[in-house]
C-alpha cells in the first residue's frame, strides 16, 4: 500500500508547467521507410516508391530525422473536401481534417496508400485466412488464430461496446482505407503489386476487419501465450527442484525498472516463498497423472477436406515466392526505453524503440495527426486508428511488450467416450464447438505471371470451454487458454486515444487506468515529470497453485479477480531520476511466471543492466546528445561483455595456455559486433564471446538433464543475436572461475579449428546482418545488425 500512497502523492504534486513549456526537440527514424507501395511493374525488382528504403542509410548511420509537429510538405494533396494530406521529404503524411470523422478519414486513406497490401495480410493474418493465397503453409497460423480469436458476431459485439466516438473514429478511418480501395480498382496501373501477384483483387474492409487487427496486437504484442506445456514437460522429466533451478520465480539480483525504494508491487498479494515452495510440489503431484498432448495437438479435430502433405511441391513452391517470404505477419519482439529528468531545469528527456525486427514494409506505420482537439505524432500499426507511440506539444510517450502473466492453460478431464464434454465442479459441462473450413493455394502463382493455382480445403472442429479455446488434447484430458483479455481487448483503444490527448504524466497516469492490455508505457512531459506503469488486467493467481504450469480446470485454481490499478506496478518521479525498461519486470515483487519472457531469470545478466547502467551515467548530465550516445552504446554492445567483467578477470588470474588466450581476446574487446576494420571483419572478441557463451553453457546446463535441454533451446532471439540466451545467463552465474577456464579453453580449441589460426588476430568474421522479413514484395537492402529498435523516437521536453 506504501507505493500507492506514494505515486498518488506525486501525481497530486507534479510541479505547474513552466512559461513557454514545450517539446523542444525531437528526432524519428523508421527503417526501411514509411511506404510499402510497390507497383505492378516493379515486383519483380520491389520497386516502387521513392520513400521505400530511404531511412535505411540514416539507420545505420545512427541519423534520425526531424520529428517535430508541422515537418515542411513536399508534397500535398486533398483526396476530399476538409482532408490535406501533406507528406514530408521522407513521405511522413501530416493529415488535417476539418472535423474529427475527416481526420480520421485522411488517417485511413494516406495508411492505405502507403500499406495497401500490409493491410490485406494484416487483415488475412487476423481471420485466419492466410494459406488461401500463400499457401498450405499457414494452415498451422489459420488454424490457430481462428481457434483463439474471435468470431464475426462477436467482433461485431465487441465494436457495439466502443463509445460512440470509437466507433464514429473506426467508421471514418474504415471509410478513408476503402476510398483508396476504390481509386486503385478504378486506376489499375496504381494497384500494389502483390494483389495480381497473388491473383487477388483489392476489396473493402469492414470496421470488424479492422478490430480484428486491433485486437490481435493487444492480445500478441505485450504478451504471448505461456510455455506451460514446455514447463509441465520440464518438471516431470527433471522433478521440481532442477526445475526451479532454472526458471525460478524470482532470482537473486533480479532487474526491475521500478526502483525497490519506489515500491515492491507483488504480482500475487501476500503470497509467501513457503506458499510458493508448496504450490510447485502441489502442481507437481498433479501433473504427474496428466498425460502430455502430443507435439502436433492442437486440440482441433479433423472433420473433413484434403489436407496438404508435408513438404509438398506446393510447400516448396510457396517458400521460393516474393510474397510469401514472409515470417511472421505481425510479429511480436521486444522494445526498449529510457526517461531521464532533470527537475532543476524542468526538463526531460525520452528514448523508446520497439523492437519487432527489420520488416519490409514495416509492421509499424509513422503519421501525424491535426483536428479538432488532436495534434499528435508518432507510430501506429496499419489497420489501428491511435497513436501507440509518440509524442504531442506537451508529452512524450512509449511502449514495450508487459510480458506478464494474462493468460492460462487449464487442464480439464473429459468424460469418457464424450469428447466435448468435461467436468467442472461436480457437473458435466458442454464444450462449445463449430466447424471452420479453411482454404488454401497449394501452388502459388508466379509473381510474374502464369497459371491460376490450384486450391483445397480442410474442415476442422474448433472447441471453447468455460475457460476459453481448447488449444491441445490427450487422452481424456483438454488443455484450454483463459485469456484475462477475452472481449476486452478493443477497449485498449479508449485509453490510448486519451493519451494522445494528455497533457501532463497525471494526465497519462489516468489514462491508462482504463486499458486492458499489458504494454509497459513511460511518458515525460514538458515540467521535467517523468513516469513508467504496468497496466492492463493483471489476474490474481491462485496460491496454492504453481503459475509457471497448467492449472487443473476442476474449479479449484480460479484467478481471484484482477489487480486493482493502484496495485499495478506505477512510479511517477522516482527518487533516482531515471527509469529504463528492456522487456524487464515491473518491479521487485514480480515473478517471471510461464510466459516466454522467462529471459529475465537471468538476473544480474539480464541485458536490462546494462540499460541501467548507460542510464545511470546519462543523468548526472542529462542531455539530448548523451541519450543519442545511449542509444548507440545500447544497441552496438554484446551486453553481457560489460557485465562479466569482473568473473571474467576472476577467470583470467588462474588461466594457462589456450584459455589465457580466449579470456584476454575477451577482456581486450569493449563488446562492440558493429566496429569493423578496413576489410569489413568485427574484432575478434566477437567470434570468441559467441563461442564462449555456447561452451559455458554446454558445461553448465549438462548435469540438469531435461530441465537443461528446456533452457538450453532458449537462444536469444532475432532481435538480440548477442545478447545472452536463458541457458548462457544460468552458465554466467552460475559457473565459477574453474569453468571459465575449461570453457574458454574449449573455445580456443574450436576457434583455432574454425579460423585455421591459433592467433586471436585470425578470428575476425564478417559484420552481421540483420535477420529481414518481407510483408510484401519490396526486395530491401542488406541492413547491418543491431540490438535496436524498428522504429525509434528521442525527445527533449521542458522551457
Amino acid at each position: 500500500m506504501r507505493s500507492a500512497i506514494l505515486a498518488t502523492a506525486a501525481v497530486l504534486t507534479l510541479a505547474a508547467a513552466p512559461a513557454g513549456a514545450r517539446v523542444i526537440e525531437a528526432t524519428s527514424v523508421l527503417p526501411p521507410g514509411e511506404s510499402g507501395y510497390v507497383s505492378i511493374t516493379g515486383v519483380a525488382s520491389g520497386t516502387g516508391s521513392p520513400h521505400l528504403y530511404d531511412q535505411v542509410q540514416p539507420y545505420v548511420s545512427f541519423a534520425r530525422k526531424d520529428a517535430m509537429l508541422g515537418q515542411p510538405a513536399a508534397t500535398t494533396e486533398s483526396p476530399m473536401p476538409g482532408v490535406t494530406i501533406a507528406r514530408d521529404k521522407f513521405g511522413v503524411p501530416s493529415v488535417t481534417g476539418a472535423t474529427t470523422s475527416d481526420l480520421w478519414w485522411g488517417a485511413g486513406y494516406a495508411t492505405a496508400e502507403d500499406r495497401l497490401a500490409e493491410l490485406e495480410i494484416f487483415r488475412r493474418a487476423t481471420e485466419g485466412t492466410l494459406a488461401a493465397v500463400l499457401g498450405p503453409s499457414y494452415l498451422p497460423m489459420d488454424i490457430a488464430t481462428r481457434r483463439d480469436f474471435y468470431t464475426q458476431p462477436e467482433l461485431a459485439q465487441m465494436v457495439a461496446s466502443l463509445p460512440a466516438a470509437m466507433q464514429q473514429r473506426y467508421a471514418s478511418y474504415d471509410a478513408g482505407i476503402n476510398a483508396y480501395v476504390d481509386y486503385v480498382n478504378a486506376h489499375a496501373t496504381q494497384i500494389p503489386g502483390e494483389f495480381p501477384a497473388l491473383v487477388i483483387t483489392p476489396t473493402h474492409f469492414s470496421v470488424e476487419d479492422l478490430v480484428a487487427i486491433g485486437v490481435y496486437l493487444a492480445r500478441t504484442t505485450p504478451n504471448g501465450d505461456g510455455d506451460d506445456l514446455n514447463n509441465m514437460k520440464a518438471l516431470l522429466e527433471s522433478g521440481p527442484r532442477r526445475f526451479n533451478t532454472i526458471l525460478p520465480l524470482r532470482i537473486k539480483g533480479q532487474v526491475a525498472t521500478i526502483p525497490r525504494r519506489d515500491g515492491l508491487f507483488p504480482s500475487v498479494p501476500g503470497r509467501t516463498r513457503a506458499e510458493e515452495r508448496a504450490a510447485l510440489h502441489r502442481s507437481y503431484a498433479y501433473l504427474k497423472r496428466i498425460p502430455l498432448p502430443p507435439a502436433s495437438s492442437d486440440g482441433t479435430e479433423y472433420v473433413s477436406g484434403t489436407m496438404p502433405s508435408a513438404g509438398s511441391a506446393a510447400d516448396r513452391a510457396a517458400a521460393r515466392s516474393a510474397v510469401a517470404r514472409l515470417i511472421r505477419p505481425i510479429h511480436v519482439g521486444g522494445s526498449y526505453m529510457v526517461a531521464v529528468s532533470n527537475p532543476r531545469r524542468h526538463r526531460s528527456i525520452l528514448f523508446n524503440g520497439p523492437e519487432l525486427g527489420i520488416s519490409a514494409p514495416e509492421e509499424l506505420y509513422e503519421i501525424e495527426l491535426h483536428g479538432p482537439g488532436l495534434d499528435v505524432r508518432g507510430i501506429t500499426a496499419p489497420g489501428a486508428p491511435v497513436i501507440a507511440i509518440g509524442h504531442n506539444a506537451h508529452i512524450s510517450f512509449g511502449l514495450t511488450s508487459g510480458l506478464s502473466q494474462t493468460n492460462a492453460l487449464y487442464v480439464q478431464r473429459l468424460v469418457p467416450g464424450h469428447p466435448d464434454e468435461y467436468y467442472y465442479r461436480g457437473r458435466v459441462l458442454q464444450m462449445s464447438c463449430r466447424d471452420e473450413t479453411f482454404q488454401y493455394r497449394s501452388e502459388p502463382t508466379s509473381l510474374l505471371g502464369g497459371t491460376l493455382p490450384s486450391v483445397g480445403h480442410v474442415t476442422r472442429r474448433l472447441c471453447r470451454t468455460n475457460e476459453g479455446p481448447v488449444q491441445a488434447r490427450a487422452g481424456d484430458y483438454a488443455f484450454s487458454r483463459r485469456y484475462a483479455t477475452w472481449m476486452d481487448e478493443i477497449g485498449t483503444l479508449t485509453g490510448l486515444a486519451a493519451v494522445d490527448t494528455a497533457s501532463s504524466v497525471a494526465q497519462v497516469n489516468r489514462a491508462l487506468s482504463s486499458v486492458t492490455w499489458n504494454e509497459n508505457m513511460m511518458a515525460a512531459d514538458d515540467r521535467g515529470n517523468i513516469g513508467y506503469w504496468h497496466p492492463g488486467l493483471l489476474p490474481i493467481r491462485p496460491k496454492g497453485w504453481d503459475e509457471r504450469l497448467p492449472y487443473p480446470g476442476d474449479g479449484r485454481a480460479q484467478w481471484k479477480g484482477f489487480l486493482p490499478v493502484r496495485e499495478r506496478p506505477h512510479v511517477i518521479d522516482p527518487r533516482q531520476r531515471w527509469l529504463t525498461n528492456w522487456n524487464t519486470l515491473p518491479s521487485q515483487g514480480w515473478t517471471t511466471g510461464n510466459d516466454p519472457a522467462s529471459e529475465r531469470v537471468g538476473g544480474p545478466f539480464f541485458r536490462g543492466a546494462f540499460l541501467d547502467q548507460l542510464a545511470k551515467r546519462l543523468v548526472r548530465h542529462p542531455t539530448f546528445a548523451g541519450m543519442d550516445a545511449l542509444v548507440e552504446q545500447a544497441g552496438t554492445i554484446a551486453q553481457q561483455r560489460p557485465l562479466d567483467a569482473g568473473r571474467l578477470r576472476a577467470a583470467l588470474r588462474g588461466a594457462r595456455g589456450g584459455a589465457r588466450v580466449v579470456l584476454r581476446t575477451i577482456l581486450g574487446w569493449n563488446g562492440s559486433y558493429a566496429r569493423e576494420d578496413s576489410s569489413g571483419k568485427v574484432a575478434p572478441g566477437v567470434a570468441a564471446w559467441q563461442t564462449f557463451k555456447d561452451k559455458l553453457q554446454a558445461l553448465a546446463l549438462a548435469p540438469l538433464g531435461a530441465a537443461g535441454q528446456l533452457i538450453g533451446a532458449g537462444e536469444p532471439n532475432g532481435e538480440h543475436l548477442f545478447d545472452a540466451g536463458i541457458g548462457q545467463a544460468y552458465a554466467l552465474r552460475a559457473l565459477g572461475p574453474g569453468g571459465y577456464r575449461r570453457a574458454a579453453s574449449e573455445t580456443y580449441t574450436a576457434l583455432v579449428s574454425r579460423f585455421g589460426t591459433s592467433a586471436p588476430g585470425g578470428w575476425r568474421e564478417a559484420r552481421t546482418m540483420t535477420p529481414e522479413s518481407s510483408l510484401g514484395a519490396e526486395q530491401p537492402p542488406a541492413i547491418p545488425f543491431f540490438d535496436r529498435g524498428t522504429f525509434e523516437e528521442v525527445t527533449e521536453l521542458g522551457p
